[in-house]
């Protein structure tokens, strides 16, 4: 399937280390082919005198949010992508200059050495004033600063997207793009010598998955059952002993390399016992941002209510609950039900997605669409009711369970239907 502008952008540029950078803002299928080149564009066609690259996409694809570098060796004439996939290395030496430079991203047809290119999909140039060729011309490509055109003024040698960490998690991809594109939110140098702070190498982590770890057991109708076996159409059981049907089951495989690369794709782990009441009853292993429920008379006292929706990175202060680094893989699941229910995971309670507005935009584009076909009108208004349970600010959060760790008071005390 073509790709559209800005379904990759660029996010970092290291001329003196002849490193690029680049994020998925989309699933990108396996065996897509992708053309990379910092030959200059005359508005028709490229001119033909420098590098020229084809990557095939890794079996697997790349999800939403996978950042993926390129390691480029003039000196050895060797180029890499640390994501995997097929490369062949048609035209050019290897590297990229330190002035008057760009680099695109585009799909086209090849003809022996030859591309056409047919859709533009990125660029990214440390030169923004000049002639046309050098700003870069962005003439018949349908790239704009606003849709996947990042230029940056000054000949830097090293340009890096670092507003990152500002992103909410799971991040909306219209906000990615936004962010990316804003130059304001890039960090710049140039001069003598190697510019890139680090010496070498991009820090760039995008937020992404909201769900439970392969091998969670998740309560159903005919008791506990491992969520890698449940099916669309299976009745599970909610916290207060009401069964509904499975709508939609999503996943998604972490590779090793993303785990590296990206840390906020790790995992909290919840060790058994570790909310009280001797839940859960094995370990539950959920994404950072999947929520859990917090019953207690703390809870009850800041909210006025006595249940509140808390992401499970935010209770990693407690006793027993920590991200996983240890993991070396690991699939993420969504389970989708006809509202935003409390499930019973592992004994305790925990949300099925909720498609709010947010967790829509956060899904794979096939994701959507199987949704879409569930429920036609999700896009243009969720009919999703939440589950009644209140979401506290991140300061909120951060307070309650100071309060349950000064206190040593357990998160699920008030746990009653």
């Amino acid at each position: 399937m073509p790709l559209n502008p800005g379904d990759l952008l660029f996010v970092g540029w290291d001329s003196d280390n002849d490193d690029i950078s680049f994020v998925a803002t989309t699933d990108i299928a396996a065996g897509e082919v992708i053309y990379f080149t910092d030959d200059e564009w005359d508005g028709s066609a490229f001119l033909g005198t420098e590098q020229l690259i084809e990557w095939t996409v890794p079996a697997g694809g790349l999800t939403a949010g996978t950042v993926v570098n390129i390691d480029m060796d003039p000196g050895a004439d060797t180029i890499s992508f640390d994501s995997g996939g097929t490369i062949d290395y048609i035209r050019g030496g290897y590297d990229i200059a330190g002035r008057n430079e760009m680099f695109w991203a585009f799909q086209g047809t090849r003809n022996g050495n030859t591309v056409t290119p047919t859709d533009f999909v990125a660029v990214i140039a440390n030169e923004a004033q000049g002639s046309n060729i050098q700003t870069p011309n962005l003439t018949g490509t349908g790239l704009t600063t606003a849709n996947g055109a990042i230029i940056i003024d000054g000949d830097e040698d090293y340009m890096e997207w670092t507003a990152d960490g500002a992103l909410a998690d799971p991040v909306v991809r219209d906000d990615l793009i936004a962010s990316i594109l804003d130059t304001d939110n890039w960090t710049t140098a140039d001069g003598g010598g190697n510019s890139n702070p680090r010496g070498t190498g991009f820090d760039v982590d995008v937020p992404s998955v909201v769900c439970f770890a392969n091998g969670t057991l998740i309560e159903t109708s005919d008791g506990p059952q491992m969520i890698d076996t449940l099916w669309v159409g299976q009745q599970v059981k909610l916290l207060c002993g009401r069964v509904v049907p499975i709508r939609w089951i999503g996943q998604r495989h972490i590779r090793a390399s993303e785990l590296a690369r990206s840390p906020k794709l790790r995992p909290v782990r919840i060790s058994a016992g570790a909310l009280g009441l001797g839940l859960p009853h094995r370990d539950l292993v959920v994404s950072r941002q999947h929520r859990v429920l917090v019953t207690s008379r703390i809870a009850q006292r800041m909210s006025g209510q006595d249940s509140v929706w808390v992401p499970a990175i935010a209770l990693t202060e407690m006793p027993g609950i920590a991200v996983d680094e240890g993991l070396a893989t690991l699939t993420y699941y969504h389970i989708l039900c006809d509202d935003h229910e409390v499930l019973v995971a592992e004994g305790a309670p925990a949300e099925s997605l909720y498609l709010g507005p947010e967790a829509v935009k956060a899904l794979s584009a096939s994701g959507r669409a199987e949704i879409a076909a569930i429920f036609p009108d999700i896009f243009d208004q969720a009919p999703f009711h939440d589950a009644g349970f209140i979401m506290m600010s991140g300061r909120q959060q951060r307070k309650l369970v100071q309060r349950h760790v000064k206190n040593d008071k357990p998160l699920l005390e008030l746990l009653d239907c």
